[in-house]
């Protein structure tokens, strides 16, 4: 029998949902933003082959004044987005009720229920709702045991990345399976197998960066010469340093950190995104990786500033 969506407790119900989205509570985060933040430069939305429709956000248990909220970084809908007001609106409309947070092994910690949305000082709006589960910083260890991991909680601050996959405001919130991987540096390359063939494509990890300030549009695979490593889920506290003028130390002003958030198909075409979040000296930014074409080229598919850290 179909399912009746027209009933009018029902609709009563997301009329409710929709008022408490738009009047939300202004809360404050622990910390102020940053005075420089990252600027949204607009580039050409990527068309890709996959058809899972998804937000991508961060999950901070203590993101929103102390309670645990997500920032919405991007989404898939056909192609990607990254534009922050389009983003929030799926989620206003009840169209994110349930994201997946995974732990530091790529497994799922656990759910978070979306409520509504509330804004944040400098015009941010975040999802706000109910945490259950482990720390997005911990790991199963089995039964019902997690271990928290040091690194990830020094590199994030004890936030994790989120994915919801959007649906009617009036459907059961559910989890689907996302196919997840692992990566790992070995000399000056960030090994990770894209398509899951067996093979590792070795990008380096210098050219992530377009000079000092911008994440580069495209990342290239190099030479598969590399010694092999171990792959994990999230990879902490990898150094890019500018290259020094000549008689002269690096500046350490000019020192970025890369740390790999998450190796996961976000939009279901059977290669897997990259997440990181670079580490700028005043800034951090998350950007995306998709291999739209192929395996041996990544592709910038978009970039949002987070909570602060």
């Amino acid at each position: 029998m179909a399912k009746d969506r027209g009933s009018t407790p029902r609709v009563a119900w997301f009329l409710a949902l929709i008022a408490f989205a738009a009047c939300g509570p202004r809360v404050q985060p622990d910390r102020p933003f940053p005075e420089e933040l990252v600027e949204h430069r607009e580039r050409p939305r990527a068309r890709v082959s996959g058809s899972r429709q998804v937000i991508v956000g961060e999950l901070c248990p203590q993101g929103a004044a102390g309670r645990p909220a997500i920032a919405p970084l991007l989404m898939h809908t056909g192609q990607w987005i990254d534009t922050a007001s389009e983003i929030a609106g799926p989620i206003e409309r009840g169209a994110t009720p349930r994201f997946a947070a995974f732990g530091v092994d790529g497994k799922v910690a656990g759910v978070f229920d979306t409520v509504g949305l509330a804004d944040l000082p400098l015009g941010q709006s975040v999802a706000a709702g109910t945490y259950v589960g482990g720390a997005p910083c911990s790991a199963d260890v089995g039964g019902s045991q997690r271990s928290d991991d040091a690194r990830c909680i020094a590199a994030t601050g004890g936030c994790g990345i989120a994915v919801a996959e959007l649906a009617r405001p009036d459907d059961p919130p559910e989890v689907p399976s996302y196919v997840t991987g692992g990566a790992c540096v070995s000399g000056d390359a960030l090994g990770v197998d894209i398509d899951g063939d067996g093979v590792v494509e070795w990008f380096p990890v210098a050219q992530v960066l377009d000079g000092v300030r911008d994440p580069a549009k495209e990342w290239a695979a190099g030479p598969a010469n590399k010694q092999p490593c171990t792959p994990v889920f999230e990879v902490y506290d990898v150094k890019l340093a500018a290259p020094a003028e000549p008689g002269k130390s690096p500046d350490p002003r000019a020192l970025v950190t890369l740390d790999l958030l998450g190796v996961i198909d976000l939009d279901g075409d059977g290669r897997k995104e990259l997440v990181i979040a670079v580490r700028f000296p005043t800034v951090r930014t998350i950007v995306v990786y998709s291999a739209s074409q192929s395996a041996q080229r990544l592709e910038l598919v978009g970039e949002a500033q987070s909570f602060q850290k």
